[in-house]
């Protein structure tokens, strides 16, 4: 639990009280907590069981546009263009990463009691393995975030090429101005940037059938026309090239999880989507689908923990010169009703699904 640390702090958290923010572990936050479990509970059981495709809500992953608009550039906007030093507060030191870390956490076994960065090389690993990553690959790190994944890639392999591709201005200017700074030992020379939304990379940026792996972490939340993004990594990877995507699933289709419009979800994630974890299977046209694997909800419980608990440790330093009451309230919110989201049911109906796809040869 936070807890005040100096004369100043409690001053500050009394002040942020007044306006009915209240920090990490309080009896406040608990509360609110333990009432978006609940709600999400009673969600969850409303609609378990619930196999309807998308379609029948009238939403479907096979159509328009990658994202749609123009929701594409706010939700960019709201989810990754907030000032650097909010993430930097919140997120692990080493990786910056921004999507679920891997705590070993099952449906029997509770998170383990690790570091916030060697979760993420949890989840590192584990994506390695499930995509068969072998020294040599070239890679697309498509959504590179902050380059978190493709630091730990070039960290663990001498000879792999990473090309990473992201819209969002604040994580790209992080990666060129701190990650692949002079005085940074991050392997410039094996990697490449490209700011762009992935529709309009060139063919000169990323060559027909030049990558073995494509990897996409945490993007397809905001995808809505999946078969699109599909298509076009078909025509980037080799013949027996793989593609492994991580994102966040409901078990049961939920419809109001389908369209972030449709939920307080849409404050945070504009035009975001949650897909049913049978979604993934469905695409097979363009990939072959190969395998599917499910992350116990309380994964994502455990990392959202450590990111409430380091938004408030570092609060003196981001209110009042970086954030003002209302985006206050909005992170400290965001960190609650997501942990309500993946507390219910032992985080076995909301959780992260990993998919494998294949080019055939």
């Amino acid at each position: 639990m936070t807890m005040y640390n100096t004369a100043a702090n409690r001053t500050l958290y009394d002040e942020l009280a007044e306006h009915g923010i209240f920090p990490y572990g309080s009896p406040q936050v608990l509360k609110f907590e333990a009432q978006m479990e609940k709600y999400f509970s009673r969600e969850f059981l409303r609609w378990e069981g619930n196999r309807e495709l998308p379609e029948e809500y009238g939403v479907s992953s096979f159509e328009g546009g990658i994202a749609a608009l123009p929701t594409k550039k706010k939700s960019i906007d709201v989810s990754y263009n907030q000032d650097e030093r909010v993430y930097r507060a919140f997120l692990d030191d080493d990786y910056i990463a921004y999507t679920c870390a891997f705590f070993n956490a099952t449906e029997t076994l509770p998170p383990e009691n690790i570091s916030l960065v060697q979760a993420h090389k949890n989840k590192f690993d584990l994506l390695i393995e499930r995509a068969q990553i072998e020294d040599g690959h070239t890679i697309l790190d498509l959504g590179c975030g902050f380059g978190g994944l493709s630091k730990y890639l070039m960290e663990r392999f001498d000879n792999v090429r990473v090309i990473g591709v992201n819209p969002s201005p604040v994580q790209t200017r992080y990666i060129r101005e701190e990650l692949m700074a002079d005085d940074n030992p991050f392997d410039n020379s094996r990697f490449t940037l490209i700011q762009k939304y992935f529709e309009d990379v060139s063919d000169e940026e990323l060559p027909p059938h030049s990558l073995d792996r494509v990897i996409i972490l945490g993007m397809f939340e905001h995808v809505t026309n999946m078969d699109e993004v599909f298509r076009r990594v078909a025509r980037v990877l080799k013949p027996g090239g793989k593609c492994i995507t991580h994102y966040i699933v409901s078990i049961d289709t939920i419809p109001r999880l389908l369209d972030a419009g449709d939920s307080m979800i849409g404050d945070y994630f504009p035009g975001g989507h949650i897909w049913p974890y049978d979604e993934g299977t469905r695409h097979n046209t363009h990939l072959a689908f190969r395998q599917r694997w499910f992350l116990n909800g309380h994964n994502y419980l455990s990392t959202l923990e450590h990111w409430h608990r380091q938004f408030w440790d570092a609060i003196e330093d981001l209110y009042p010169e970086v954030l003002n009451i209302e985006q206050v309230e909005y992170w400290n919110r965001y960190f609650s009703m997501c942990k309500g989201m993946f507390a219910p049911m032992h985080g076995t109906r909301y959780g992260v699904g990993h998919y494998l796809y294949e080019l055939p040869a």
